[in-house]
């Protein structure tokens, strides 16, 4: 990259004709001396190649002549050297085809086409390739023949000729610390042609008045090069990296447009981030930057998939535009860069491109950052708009171009004016994106995250101008064109313009009624998760429209169980997917996808619409302004015109909802007073757990009827033949549980066939399912299982044994390091069991600490377990109760319902609240999560806060995070005021493998009335009731009943097994079934 060399002056003394030749005869000497030490190198060095490579680099077209005499001397002194050994000659004649066939040539025709025949006729032996644009030139000769003395002879010629070859190239300059600082090899006119002037020019153009052979590009035999030679041949691989990976860019989009061949666009993008990576490296000028790239790259790495491998998939909007929010700091980086380089010049497209990058990079930063806070909740998802907002606006465009424009002068450029010009400009830019970003509704961060793409596409393409390099300009017209175009595509599904919508200030908190579009009346109709299920009994054709709902509530692994279950049966499932549906443009296809539904029953709404009247059943999960129908019929609403699935044209359509809670417009929706539709509320998860369990009881009821083309099929059940299950390759081992009280068993007979399709077999000990209702003959039918007279038997013979409480210390001394034992317990205060697994060298896996993700949903023992302990809990405090638990009007007067207060709302406590509910009781809840309370009353249940400041969100985990004292008073102060009012409170406050922390403490107890009851769920952590007594149930000196029973799984053993029965099949289907069991599957994240 060093500057050319000034123009010759007229006055200079030109060399001699004999000073030109002695100066030739000169070089090539040493030229050919130095070729010949390198040879003695290699050979010294014990490199033996079957034929060397004589290389000389060169960056224009080189003198047909010259390369034309180069060949003709060569074979000459070929033909002389070898005599009559035809065999020789024929090995040699075989490598100087070669050696002719990668001399690069170009070769302008003359005005004589005579000359130019007898010429072509003269090369037809050699077969020529003629390339317009050559690079080097270059000699093979067979390792044995460079051996030889007379070699000198062919090698001089050759030397001589590529000299003039090299000199007669144009704009070819480099620099050698060698030379201080002098040329190496000097740029000629276009006009020099003759050999004699190029090798003149070369002096001229040393201040040393001679030029160093070792600066003269050469490479030897593949196995040295210069510095000039690696920079010359690198520029080509630069080149083609770099166009590959561009096309690889704009293959990997294309294939992102099908669900088909989704994964493999995404490989492709990543094989062409990684050769975009490579072009960088092995670029010229790189120099000695690796050491510095790899320290960054590989932090910046650890750090990016550090971040991408703890965010849930629901978190992937504002994780995405996280990443967004980076693109646009390294534009405005890069610029500043390129600003601050001492060796940098003015030139006006310079600072151009510098104020216009670093603009665009920090509006994409800032943007992206506040879209990120709106997204994780940590900004408020209402639109905020300032009073000022475009006088702000325009105020700050016309600074920035007044700041523009004298950055841009050759008078202030380098100055300290410049320096607070581009500073200045950088800081407005950061406050206009977050002022776009600010006034636009959470519900329209689809569209802003596509725009802030685009946003992060333009400023790529300036880093790519201010950097000189064509892959960061190319790449980022790519991404900014294809984020400008999902931007109109979602525009148009909400019936809005991209202006409109930047505009901000449509729509409102969720929740939250205003007024627009006329009042739908009517009565609404209430469906139950029984009637619901009996519903998709008896249909032939469902459609889903999964929203913004289901990624809240974290249902997609139930549901994709749902749907293959029908599928299995029959039944013909389909999803439409609405374009803004979501936080994120394809957010509910990635919530899908990760769910594992078949990417060919995912259907967009424009292919969906037609078949809607011939759906039996449409299930609306957690959608609402895109199935209103006022977006069709209704002149007056703020949505109309909004294109939406008309989920009513179908036979039936049932919505899973919290409440009757309007959606982000804040319009209320008609579709809940159709006739056709059904309204089951609550929290959807549960709901799906409830709705699947049920289905599955009643599998053999479901009609289907259907193949996968929806063609009806004749009912085959009842001559069904029996399935085909691979040859067992491990065993399963089951044992009864110890531990008194338990009655569950970790494998229901129903489980088995799940287990035998990844190749187990299973061997029970006998008795193990009695205590749940199972015997023996009930696993024996489902085939693969053998009965074991004791438990040693099957610890003995298992390689998978399976427990529903933890390993007794007797167990573990019976395993071998080849096996594994799963089981699920509480880690607190297990030391003595900690330090016998310690001493073991089997795997011992606790299903009680599987994360909870949605990764993870069908491993989630903790949430199947806590579902059944809320429900009896509310059973067995209303057993104890000495009253009704709903309201009546009898004979005898009035009875008020009972209260029933829940502290804690997790898996457990949604499920009291919704029991409580059930039975009639007035019911009020508590939780630390200020999410927690649409969940409470979308149940029917009062939500009492606490005066103080609680968390928002959730903390590690899915859990509730640690509290302040400040909270913890205020919290105990709100319980002693409401808990004397109760007649049953139900604690459930607990983090798994901690100390439970107290909530109900004496003095509230001793203020309850008589007769009332307290269930402690959290008894085997402590209890959060200072007077529980785990496995126990209490009575206080007030006639207060307290209720510490640990295991309330136990009473529904039955049920409960083909629960966690489940959930240790999917641990065992995630660990690679039997065929393929551990190994690197133990490293899942």
């Amino acid at each position: 990259e060093a500057p050319l060399p000034p123009p010759m002056s007229a006055d200079v003394t030109a060399p001699t004709a004999a000073m030109a030749a002695a100066a030739e005869e000169s070089l090539a000497a040493e030229f050919i001396g130095r070729v010949r030490q390198e040879l003695a190198d290699l050979g010294s060095n014990r490199v033996h190649l079957p034929s060397v490579d004589l290389v000389v680099a060169q960056t224009a077209m080189a003198s047909a002549s010259s390369c034309r005499s180069c060949v003709k001397v060569t074979r000459g002194f070929f033909a002389a050297l070898l005599g009559s050994s035809d065999e020789t000659t024929t090995v040699v004649q075989k490598e100087l085809a070669v050696a002719r066939r990668t001399v690069s040539l170009h070769r302008p025709r003359s005005l004589d086409p005579s000359a130019d025949a007898q010429e072509d006729d003269e090369e037809a032996e050699w077969a020529p390739t003629i390339d317009s644009q050559p690079r080097y030139l270059r000699l093979r000769v067979p390792r044995s023949v460079a051996e030889l003395p007379e070699f000198g002879h062919v090698l001089g010629a050759w030397c001589s000729t590529a000299l003039r070859s090299l000199g007669d190239s144009a704009a070819s300059v480099a620099k050698d610390p060698r030379l201080d600082g002098g040329l190496i090899a000097a740029a000629l006119a276009a006009s020099l042609g003759p050999a004699r002037e190029a090798v003149r020019g070369l002096l001229l153009a040393s201040p040393s008045g001679h030029v160093d052979v070792n600066s003269i590009p050469l490479h030897l035999g593949g196995v040295d090069f210069t510095s000039f030679a690696a920079a010359a041949g690198g520029s080509t691989h630069v080149g083609l990296y770099s166009l590959t990976s561009a096309v690889m860019f704009i293959m990997s989009i294309r294939g992102l447009n099908k669900h088909s061949t989704s994964q493999e666009g995404n490989y492709i993008g990543m094989v062409a981030t990684a050769l975009g990576i490579i072009s960088v490296l092995v670029s010229p000028g790189f120099n000695g930057a690796h050491l510095r790239f790899l320290v960054a790259f590989l932090t910046a790495s650890a750090v990016g998939c550090g971040v991408a491998s703890q965010v849930s998939m629901e978190e992937m909007p504002q994780l995405v535009a996280g990443f967004h929010s980076f693109v646009g700091l390294a534009a405005v980086f890069a610029g500043f860069a390129g600003y601050f380089d001492p060796t940098a010049h003015y030139h006006f497209t310079t600072a151009l491109e510098t104020i216009l990058g670093t603009s665009i990079g920090m509006l994409t930063f800032s943007g992206s950052v506040v879209a990120a806070g709106k997204l994780h909740g940590t900004i408020p998802g209402r639109p905020i708009v300032s009073s000022n907002r475009w006088a702000l606006n325009l105020g700050g465009l016309a600074t920035s171009l007044a700041l523009t424009s004298c950055f841009c002068s050759s008078a202030f450029y380098g100055t300290g004016v410049g320096v607070g010009c581009l500073l200045g400009n950088t800081a407005i830019w950061a406050g206009l994106g977050a002022n776009m970003v600010l006034p636009i509704g959470g519900a329209d961060m689809p569209v802003v995250v596509s725009l802030l793409n685009a946003f992060s596409g333009l400023a790529t393409s300036a880093m790519g101008f201010m950097l000189s390099n064509n892959l960061l300009t190319i790449t980022g017209a790519l991404v900014a064109s294809s984020g400008t175009l999902l931007s109109d595509i979602m525009c148009r599904g909400i019936n809005r313009s991209i202006g409109n919508v930047l505009l901000g200030g449509f729509g409102v908190e969720d929740g939250i009624a205003v007024q627009g579009g006329a009042a739908a009346a009517g009565p609404v109709t209430e469906v139950s998760a029984q009637n619901f299920v009996g519903m998709l009994l008896t249909a032939k054709r469902v459609v889903i429209v999964p929203g913004y709902g289901l990624a809240v509530a974290r249902c997609q692994q139930r549901l994709a169980e749902i749907v293959e279950l029908l599928r299995s049966h029959g039944v013909v499932v389909h999803f439409a997917i609405h374009p803004v549906a979501g936080r994120l443009p394809g957010h509910m296809n990635v919530l899908l996808a990760e769910a594992d539904v078949p990417y060919d029953i995912v259907r967009e709404m424009e292919d969906t619409h037609p078949e809607l009247p011939q759906y039996d059943v449409a299930i609306v999960i957690g959608a609402n302004d895109i199935v209103n129908p006022a977006t069709q019929e209704d002149t007056s609403s703020p949505i109309y015109g909004m294109p939406a699935i008309e989920v009513w044209r179908c036979k039936t359509c049932i919505v899973l909802k919290r409440s009757m809670a309007t959606g982000y417009s804040g319009v209320d929706n008609p579709l809940f007073y159709r006739e056709n539709v059904r309204m089951l509320f609550g929290d959807a998860k549960s709901s799906l757990d409830v709705v699947h369990h049920l289905l599955e009881e009643s599998q053999d009821c479901i009609v289907g009827g259907m193949d996968a083309s929806g063609a009806a099929v004749s009912d085959t059940r009842s001559s069904r033949p029996p399935e085909d299950y691979p040859v067992a390759s491990k065993v399963v081992g089951v044992i009864r549980e110890r531990r008194p009280g338990e009655r569950r068993v970790s494998i229901s007979p129903g489980v088995v066939p799940a287990l035998r399709r990844m190749g187990f077999s299973i061997l029970l000990e006998a008795g193990a399912g009695l205590p749940a209702g199972f015997a023996d003959e009930e696993y024996v039918r489902q085939g693969e299982v053998r009965v074991a007279e004791s438990a040693s038997e099957v610890l003995l013979q298992a390689d998978v044994v399976l427990k529903v409480n933890e390993p007794l210390l007797d167990e573990v001394q019976m395993l071998k390091g080849v096996q594994t034992m799963v089981g699920f317990w509480n880690m607190l205060e297990t030391e003595e069991l900690m330090a016998a697994l310690s001493q073991t060298q089997a795997s011992i896996v606790n299903l009680a600490l599987v994360p909870r993700v949605s990764r993870a949903q069908k491993l989630d023992a903790l949430t199947s377990m806590a579902n059944i302990a809320g429900y009896r809990a509310v059973l067995d405090a209303f057993n104890k109760l000495p009253r009704f638990s709903r309201s009546a009007v009898t004979a005898g007067g009035a009875v008020p319902p009972a209260k029933v207060f829940v502290i804690g709302v997790g898996v457990a406590g949604l499920s009291a609240i919704a029991t409580a509910h059930a039975l009639g009781a007035k019911v009020y809840a508590n939780d630390v999560r200020a999410a927690a309370g649409d969940q409470v009353k979308s149940l029917g249940a009062e939500f009492v806060p606490v005066a103080a400041e609680g968390i928002i969100g959730e903390g590690a985990g899915g859990y509730a995070s640690e509290v302040g004292d400040a909270f913890k008073a205020a919290q105990l102060a709100t319980y002693a005021r409401v808990v004397p009012e109760m007649d049953i409170v139900i604690t459930t406050a607990m983090i798994p493998n901690r100390a439970a922390p107290t909530l109900i403490t004496e003095e509230m107890v001793r203020s309850m009335r008589r007769g009332s009851v307290i269930v402690d769920l959290a008894a085997s952590a402590g209890g959060n009731c200072p007077l529980s007594q785990a496995d126990k149930t209490v009575e206080s000196p007030g006639g207060v009943t307290i209720i510490g029973e640990t295991n309330y799984p136990a009473f529904m053993a039955g049920q409960a097994s083909d629960m966690i029965g489940n959930n240790f099949a999917a641990l065992l289907e995630t660990l690679g079934g039997a065929a393929d069991f551990g190994g690197d599957h133990w490293e899942d994240p």
